[in-house]
């Protein structure tokens, strides 16, 4: 059975939304990936194909890389810790408390804009070098103690 191609306005729909997310450069690609190998141009898509895309791009959140990235830095720095559902619900909450009291710009994860998610991610990659330098500078100290050398 023949599926009926794409409508006039689902094709419009489709490019405003990759011109407003920035992946208007990525269109081939998505399209092929949407219609299982079969077409690279969104003209050829079929209603149901363009209908699973303008869902896909309509839910897709560009920030939610850099969020999990935020996650990441917190777990490396050992502000949150813990795997399950429930340390995860928690790990929410204290990230949340950290920031709006100690981070970056004091806003909620979920309420930053991308430049300070940015800011964010900068903040915690800079308490990463911090912890890797107290790390570093205990272990000399105690390498030294032990060699019974005083230091200043």
């Amino acid at each position: 059975m023949i599926q009926p191609l794409i409508t006039k306005p689902q094709l419009q729909k489709i490019h405003v939304l990759l011109n407003q997310m920035g992946l208007i450069d990525n269109k081939a690609e998505l399209v092929y990936s949407f219609s299982k190998g079969r077409v690279t141009s969104t003209k050829e898509l079929t209603m149901e194909e363009a209908g699973f895309f303008i869902r896909h791009l309509c839910n897709y959140d560009p920030l939610e890389k850099m969020r999990g990235k935020v996650f990441a830095l917190a777990y490396e720095a050992g502000i949150i810790w813990g795997d399950n559902p429930a340390d995860k619900k928690i790990n929410f909450i204290k990230l949340n408390d950290f920031l709006r009291e100690r981070g970056a710009v004091k806003k909620y994860i979920n309420k930053m804009a991308k430049p300070e998610l940015i800011k964010t991610v900068n903040q915690f990659q800079q308490i990463l070098k911090h912890n890797d330098t107290n790390r570093s500078n205990k272990s000399i100290k105690n390498m030294l103690k032990s060699m019974k050398i005083e230091t200043l």
